[in-house]
C-alpha cells in the first residue's frame, strides 16, 4: 500500500450509520467474557486494511447536531475504488460532539455486515455503508495524523523484517497520551501473536507498566490485562498482580454509562481470578461488597462464597457496618445473610 492514495472522481454519496450508540458497553461485556468463549477478534489494523473495508481520509464540511456527519473526501488508502466524493456518515451524538468543521480524519466503513442467514454470511447494508467498529476501533474515526499514517503504511507492507518495525510504532504509540490511538495499537499488540512473538523484556516491562496504570483508560487496560493472562510467554508473568491491583485501587463509586469501561475492567479482574482457579485475597473480594454497583455485589459475594465460604458471613457483617452504604447495597447484603440463615438451618435440620 503506498500512502497517499489516489483521489476518485465518481460523484456518489455513500450513507454512514454509526453502530447501536450503546456498542463500546456491549463490545467491554464480550471483552470481559471472551476468555472463556474462544471467538477469534481480528487486529483492528488487519480490518482497517481489509478488503471489505474503505479506508479514507476527508475533511469535515457538514455536521448535523442530530447525528450526521458529511466528509468531503480526501484520499482512498484502501484497495477499494468504490468511494464517493461527498460521504454523508451517520453518528451517534458523542461522535458529533468530537469532530470540528475543517478538520481532517481517517475513518473506515463497509458496505456489508455479517449475517448468519445469509448464504455467504455477510450481506448488504440496507441503509448504507456503517462506520466499522471493533476492538480498538470503536468506531474507527481518527484523526489524520502523521503518527497514524505512519502505522498503517507499514501495516500494509508484506511485513516480515518489517514486523519489528511496525511493533516499534506500536509501542511509541502505546507511551503517548492520544486515549483512542492507544486503545487502537492496545488492541492490534494484543490480538496480533505475530507481533507479540517479537516481544522483549523492555517492551514487556513497558506494556505492563501501560496496563497497570491507573491513568492508562479502561478500555486499553482490558485489552493488555487478557492478552497477558491468555499468553504470558509472550506478556511476562504479571496478570495476578495487576487483576489484584484493579480490585484494590479502582473506586467503589457506582458508575455512569459512559465510564461503564471502568465496570467492565473490574468485573474482567473477576472472570480472570475464576477461570484461571486462583483465589484473590480475601479482603480485595470483600471491599466489593460496599460497592453501589449491584453487579460488583454480586460479583464479589459470589468470590467469597467460592473462595472464602467459612468467612463470607464475617465480610459481609462487617460491610454492613459501614454507614455509607447505599440503601440498595445495604438491602441486598441483608437478603444474602438471610440467605446464609437458611442454608445453615437446613443443614442443621438433617
Amino acid at each position: 500500500m503506498q500512502l497517499p492514495g489516489k483521489r476518485m472522481s465518481t460523484s456518489r454519496t455513500a450513507r454512514v450509520r454509526l453502530p447501536f450508540p450503546f456498542l463500546p458497553v456491549l463490545l467491554c461485556l464480550l471483552l470481559v467474557h471472551s476468555a472463556a468463549v474462544a471467538a477469534p477478534v481480528e487486529p483492528p489494523l488487519d480490518l482497517l486494511l481489509s478488503g471489505t473495508s474503505r479506508l479514507v481520509s476527508g475533511k469535515v464540511v457538514e455536521i448535523d447536531p442530530a447525528g450526521r456527519i458529511v466528509f468531503a473526501r480526501g484520499h482512498v488508502l484502501s484497495k477499494n475504488s468504490d468511494v464517493p466524493e461527498m460521504i454523508d456518515v451517520r453518528v451517534s451524538p458523542s461522535v458529533v460532539e468530537s469532530v470540528a468543521l475543517g478538520d481532517e480524519y481517517l475513518f473506515a466503513y463497509s458496505m456489508t455486515h455479517r449475517d448468519k442467514l445469509a448464504p455467504a454470511g455477510v450481506s448488504l447494508n440496507r441503509q448504507g455503508a456503517i462506520l466499522i467498529s471493533s476492538s480498538g476501533v470503536e468506531p474507527a474515526l481518527f484523526r489524520n495524523s502523521a503518527e497514524l499514517r505512519s502505522i498503517l503504511e507499514v501495516a500494509g507492507s508484506d511485513r516480515g523484517p518489517e514486523n519489528r518495525h511496525l511493533l516499534e510504532l506500536l509501542l511509541k504509540t502505546l507511551d503517548g497520551n492520544d486515549a483512542k490511538m492507544r486503545a487502537l495499537v492496545a488492541a492490534q499488540i494484543a490480538l496480533d501473536p505475530t507481533l507479540g512473538d517479537g516481544l522483549k523484556v523492555p517492551d514487556r516491562k513497558g506494556i505492563e507498566r501501560v496496563a497497570r496504570s491507573s491513568k492508562t483508560d479502561p478500555s486499553t487496560r482490558i485489552l493488555l490485562l487478557q492478552a497477558a493472562t491468555e499468553r504470558p510467554e509472550q506478556f511476562g508473568d504479571w496478570w495476578q498482580a495487576a487483576a489484584e491491583e484493579v480490585l484494590e485501587t479502582t473506586p467503589l463509586g457506582g458508575y455512569a454509562l459512559e465510564s461503564w469501561n471502568a465496570t467492565s475492567l473490574v468485573l474482567l479482574a473477576f472472570d480472570l481470578f475464576n477461570i484461571r482457579e486462583v483465589l484473590a485475597p480475601r479482603e480485595l473480594l470483600a471491599r466489593w461488597l460496599r460497592s453501589p454497583n449491584r453487579l460488583l455485589i454480586e460479583r464479589s459475594n459470589a468470590a467469597l462464597g467460592r473462595g472464602y465460604p467459612t468467612q463470607q458471613r464475617g465480610a459481609i457483617e462487617e460491610a454492613l457496618a459501614d454507614q455509607s452504604l447505599t440503601r440498595e447495597t445495604r438491602n441486598y447484603l441483608d437478603d444474602q445473610l438471610h440467605r446464609l440463615d437458611g442454608k445453615e438451618s437446613g443443614r442443621a435440620s438433617q
